[in-house]
């Protein structure tokens, strides 16, 4: 009796659903609409086989997810926000315990029916739909309505949390978005500040792991990245712990609070740093974008001013007026200021020995180079497993710590770039060190190749780094066909399924490939052919291809060549002269000082443009033979004379190269002397 009347008082609950429970009803049309009804009316002529009900429209089902229980959180507590309404229910013979917890009954009530209503109908939708378009099993759908669930108490609960520190009802909803955005935007812009000023530190992750840290962000990969049981262990984590918080700070809250931005003096502080220095990174990493290059200056300017501008806007709104001058303003300002520089140096510092740090060869157990691998397999990314990358081989990890070495002792500008570090040099160096205590190093760089030519030579001339970069533990495995396509014309290509000859092809690309020397890899010219590998399959999912790994054929891989000819298939990827009727040539200056261009094969340029540019046309015969023996491959330059070339074939089919100045024939440049 006593339970009914004070902790689940009827007239309450009763109040409540006449005037809020619009937002269950909302939330219960929107889950059908976005997962039964759109399971049973999708069409597919071969059935999706699915591991997570997110990969059937999950994006719109988490974007309910996120704003319902938010609207339920707010317009539940709303009374507690406005001035009447709060001493209406405080005058109440209720304690506030009493009040919050018939609020969050209700509000649990209003996002969790709808949630397992929804489940309880998919899983007879499930059984009953005759020609499925999507293939799943029951675990499925009990998973699907215990992660909505769970994201829905974390949201209604944060937006709950939030409501008792905060004084306004809009400013509560923009604070709740603004929380599960604040940790990718503060990571994503320290990490550019990171980037910017600490030499080697690591950052291509970011991009997945923002996802991950944001239900928000996390909408936009829910139907192909799958939900993992640690994403749902750290939410419902969080929504169990914000509830005895919002029965403390409920219990510590003033009912004068009300309208107020901020209602505890606990908090002020923490908004008001939190929003300068949000905004002293994000000046910070706007100066620095803009900035010409090599001007250090610039990136300092913006974060001081974004600090200055943060302080400003967070004592105005904690004030809530712009007339917030007084003589304590300027000396709160430099404390502030002062905090936020030493969380901005202190990482950065050279004392504390990131940027210096190369670990000793014998408390190294094994090296990989390069970053993490993705897979998309039964329509979802998976990491994957990157053990067989990892060397442990001696003579593969001192060459790998001698580069390191060597970096860290340079003193070549290699940050010059902050927002495009590969742009200036032409060098990429991610190293991961499996460490003797468990932990894992990492290291990313951008150098020039010329500074550190021996040690890259070193490097990658092993058969570790070969098997790795070039991906030959691929070519160990079982494979079904080779395709081999010409890289001057795709119209010329062989196919290879004799499970004889895939396995001899195989065995010498992959010697071919290991015997290749540091000049063959640094090459500038064009592949002579392309092979594609396929393999079965993976996925439980029918629809899906199989797999397809890429290598390259050189010029230099004599023992491919020679099988190709032997098997009479070389001649049929060769493009010859005679099958040639002119080649046509038309100069490029490419002269952008500070900007990087591609210098690639342009159709366009030279199609497009006959009545501007000045082009010549050759009908030579050894001039044609020389273009195909050569192509140059793309590359990266501010500055720089190439030849866009169309060669023009008997059965109409045109092919595109591009040669430097300097790799034209005696035969080329006579007939370009006027050009």
């Amino acid at each position: 009796m006593i339970f009914n009347r004070l902790f689940c008082n009827r007239g309450i609950l009763i109040q409540n659903f006449r005037q809020h429970g619009w937002i269950g009803i909302l939330y219960l049309i929107t889950l059908l609409f976005s997962l039964p009804l759109y399971i049973a009316t999708e069409y597919r002529d071969a059935p999706q086989q699915i591991t997570s009900l997110f990969q059937a429209n999950g994006e719109v089902q988490i974007l309910f997810a996120i704003t319902l229980p938010v609207a339920a959180g707010i317009f539940l507590f709303r009374y507690i926000q406005s001035g009447a309404p709060s001493d209406l229910f405080h005058s109440l013979p209720l304690r506030r315990k009493h009040l919050l917890t018939v609020n969050l009954l209700t509000g649990y009530a209003m996002i969790l029916l709808p949630i397992w209503i929804t489940t309880a109908i998919t899983g007879w939708v499930w059984t009953v739909l005759d020609q499925p378009a999507f293939l799943f099993d029951g675990s499925t759908i009990w998973m699907w309505g215990l992660s909505m669930s769970i994201y829905s108490l974390f949201m209604f609960m944060l937006t709950v949390a939030v409501g008792m520190c905060i004084g306004q009802s809009v400013l509560q909803g923009l604070t709740v978005y603004a929380l599960l955005l604040l940790p990718v935007v503060v990571w994503f812009i320290m990490s550019l500040h990171l980037q910017h000023y600490l030499l080697g530190y690591p950052y291509d992750e970011l991009g997945r792991n923002a996802e991950e840290m944001s239900l928000v962000l996390r909408m936009a990969s829910i139907s192909y990245a799958p939900i993992t049981n640690g994403e749902l262990i750290i939410y419902s984590i969080f929504a169990i712990l914000f509830i005895p918080l919002t029965y403390v700070l409920y219990a510590r809250r003033q009912v004068e609070s009300a309208t107020q931005a901020v209602t505890f003096t606990l908090v002020k502080p923490i908004f008001r740093f939190g929003l300068m220095f949000t905004l002293v990174l994000i000046g910070g990493a706007y100066f620095t974008i803009i900035a010409p290059r090599g001007s250090a200056g610039w990136g300092i300017f913006g974060y001081v001013l974004g600090g200055i501008v943060g302080y400003i806007v967070a004592e105005m709104i904690i004030r809530k007026t712009w007339l917030i001058w007084s003589s304590r303003l300027l000396p709160k300002l430099i404390l502030y200021g002062i905090v936020a520089g030493l969380v901005l140096y202190i990482p950065i510092a050279d004392w504390n020995g990131y940027a210096a740090r190369v670990p000793e060869l014998n408390k190294v157990n094994s090296i990989k180079l390069g970053g993490e691998r993705y897979i998309y397999s039964n329509g979802v990314n998976q990491k994957m497993d990157d053990g067989h990358l990892y060397s442990n081989d001696p003579e593969y990890m001192g060459a790998v710590i001698a580069l390191h070495q060597k970096i860290v002792d340079s003193d070549l500008p290699i940050l010059n770039d902050p927002i495009n570090p590969g742009m200036r040099n032409d060098e990429y160096v991610f190293i991961n060190y499996k460490l003797d205590n468990g932990k894992v190093m990492k290291r990313k760089y951008y150098i020039p190749e010329a500074e550190f030519h021996q040690e890259l030579m070193a490097l990658k001339q092993s058969q570790d780094y070969k098997r790795v970069a070039f991906e030959t533990y691929k070519l160990e495995e079982d494979a079904l066909s080779f395709g081999i396509r010409s890289s001057t014309s795709s119209y010329r290509k062989v196919y290879i399924s004799n499970p004889e000859q895939v396995r001899e092809f195989k065995e010498l690309l992959k010697q071919d490939i290991l015997d290749q020397t540091y000049e063959e890899q640094r090459s500038p010219w064009q592949s002579f052919a392309y092979a594609e590998m396929n393999q079965d399959s993976t996925s439980k999912d029918p629809s899906q291809p199989r797999e397809m790994w890429n290598f390259e054929i050189k010029p230099s891989y004599d023992r491919v060549l020679a099988w190709l000819k032997e098997n009479k298939l070389y001649d049929q990827l060769l493009v010859q002269a005679d099958e040639i009727i002119s080649a046509q040539f038309a100069k490029q200056e490419i002269n952008s000082p500070g900007f990087l261009q591609w210098a690639n094969p342009q159709p366009e340029y030279i199609d497009g443009s006959l009545s501007i540019k000045k082009q010549v046309a050759t009908q030579n015969k050894e001039i044609i033979s020389d273009l195909l023996k050569r192509q140059r491959s793309g590359y990266k330059t501010e500055k720089d004379t190439i030849y866009q070339i169309k060669l023009n074939v008997t059965r109409g089919e045109n092919i595109y190269m591009m040669l430097k100045e300097e790799d034209l024939t005696e035969g080329m440049k006579a007939i370009l002397v006027n050009q």
